[in-house]
């Protein structure tokens, strides 16, 4: 499935929390399902909404690191991005609020 990769090929490990759903590009890529391998396009219709990295080796019942290898590829080929939200940069800490935390774990 995965040609004997354990890490996908862009180098970046998803995390089992991070959220992915399919392009346009997978849409239009449809006419052409012989690329793709039969766990390729179980994770395709997953993605259709978006969904974590778990829920997807759950629902498709392949083992975790086959789906992270298998979404990298998919990522690479602008099939499936990764849906990163991040917070306003008000609402982050700042770094005195960071200090303080640090200060009161190296106290334990």
């Amino acid at each position: 499935m995965t040609g004997g990769r354990t890490e996908p090929a862009d180098g970046e490990v998803l995390d089992l929390i991070a959220v992915v759903v399919a392009t346009d590009v997978a849409a239009q890529a449809d006419d052409e399902p012989l690329r793709r391998t039969p766990e390729h396009r179980k994770i395709l219709a997953r993605c259709q909404r978006q969904a974590t990295v778990a829920d997807i080796a759950s629902e498709t019942a392949l083992p975790l690191g086959v789906v992270r290898v298998l979404l990298g590829d998919l990522i690479l080929a602008g099939e499936v991005t990764v849906v990163r939200h991040r917070p306003p940069r008000a609402q982050l800490p700042g770094n005195d609020v960071l200090q303080e935390i640090l200060n009161g774990l190296r106290a334990l």
